[in-house]
Formats: structure tokens, sequence, C-alpha cells
């Protein structure tokens, strides 16, 4: 049995909760950034992410020092890159094109942090932009698996996605940040044998396949939802924005 508060990340600072905070090359919300940056024990940034980082925080620059920052450096502005370099953060080039800046990233984080510090990775601009991006970001998720047992979370400005391995998963929605939506996605391949409890639409020994049945625009009517599968699934729900 998993337990797992997805939305907990996104709690005041006060809560306690720390997360390891990894920057993907998308446009950066300042608020949301700025709470995520002040929660982190680590905090990373895959290649063109540090021109995200600059602009947003421009003037704040000296404030926002990633503790490193991994790629291929095709996408970093060379001023930027240099800039970090000045500022002692470590630079980690990750040339090998099998696998995402993202992947490598994660690499690097999982084997510096671990459960007993954080509760979750958190990699901020998993979704918008280029579809094939996303669904590279949800590849990498499985990828995870084999690095951590810390839990992983893709974030956009109103959406938060992860991946629940094979088994039972007890889900706290119990934060207060939930929005009006969550859906549970056979992403990797088909699931037969799918039950929920504790939302608008319960499944009960479904099959869940695309081209059949999934679960999108359902959503969450009690604090603890379960989900017992025996494969995979992306759960994803939407969250409380200006909190």
């Amino acid at each position: 049995m998993t337990i797992l508060r997805p939305l907990s990340f996104l709690l005041p600072e006060s809560a306690g909760t720390k997360i390891a905070l990894i920057i993907l090359n998308r446009p950066l919300d300042p608020s949301l950034t700025t709470k995520l940056w002040k929660k982190s024990v680590l905090t990373a940034a895959t290649d063109g992410a540090v021109n995200q980082i600059g602009h947003c925080f421009s003037d704040k620059k000296e404030e926002f020092l990633p503790n490193l920052i991994s790629g291929d450096f095709d996408s970093a502005d060379p001023e930027t890159l240099e800039f970090y370099k000045s500022r002692n953060v470590e630079i980690v080039p990750t040339p090998d094109q099998d696998e995402t800046d993202f992947t490598k990233c994660l690499r690097l984080v999982c084997n510096r942090v671990n459960s007993a510090q954080v509760s979750s990775i958190v990699a901020l601009g998993g979704f918008g932009g280029r579809l094939d991006h996303s669904l590279s970001n949800i590849s990498s998720l499985y990828t995870a698996r084999e690095l951590s047992s810390v839990p992983v979370m893709l974030v956009s400005r109103s959406s938060v996605a992860c991946l629940l391995g094979k088994g039972q998963h007890t889900l706290l929605c119990d934060t207060g940040l939930e929005g009006d939506w969550c859906g549970l996605i056979p992403i990797g391949c088909p699931a037969d044998h799918v039950t929920t409890t504790g939302l608008k639409y319960n499944l009960t020994d479904q099959r869940m396949a695309f081209g059949e049945l999934i679960s999108t625009s359902n959503s969450i009517v009690d604090a603890q939802v379960t989900v017992d599968t025996d494969q995979p699934l992306l759960w994803t729900v939407g969250y409380k924005t200006g909190h």
C-alpha cells in the first residue's frame, strides 16, 4: 500500500514539507516559483531553464541561484550560464542524446536526495508548449520509479501529475488546494483491473485503455481516494491558484 499526498508540496512553507525542485525550460510564474523555491532543499535547472530563471527574476538573480544546472547546453544563453558559473553554481554537462535533459537531471537529483530529506521531487514546467515535450516528461516518470522511491510531480500553472505504480494506493486529497477536476490515465499500457473509491465516477475491477475507457473530467468527492491497479496509471489533478 502506497500512501501519497499529491498536493502537499503546495502547502505553505510553515507546513514543513520539503522538496527537491527541478526547473524545466518553460515560462515561469514568479509567485509559484518563489513558493516552491523556498521549500526546496535542492534546486536544479535543465539547460534552457536558466534563461527562464533569468527572465523571471531579472532583478533578483542573486537570490535565485540553483544548486546545479545540467544539460547539453544547446539552449542555455552563454552569458546567463557564465553568470551562474561565476557564482559557483555546479554545472554538469550531460551530452547523452539518448535521454532528455529532464531525465538526465532527474538522475542527478535522485543521487543527491532521498525520502528522508524530501517528500517529493517537483518538476516545474512539466506541461504546456510542445506536446512531444509533455509526453517525454511523462515518460520520464517511468524512469524515475527505477531511480528513487521519492515521488516525482509534474507541475504546470494549474495541474499536477504523478505516476501510480502497480498495486494499491491511498491518495490523501485533504490540503484544501484540490481543484474541481481529476483524471486517471492508462498512458503506458492498458490496465485490465482498476478499482477506485473516493471519486465521482469510480471504477470496479474495470479495464482502462486508449480507445476504450479512460477516466478524464472526473472529480474528487472524498478526502481519501484509493486506487488499486494492475498496471501503472497517471494521476492528474487541478489545483487552486492564488494561495
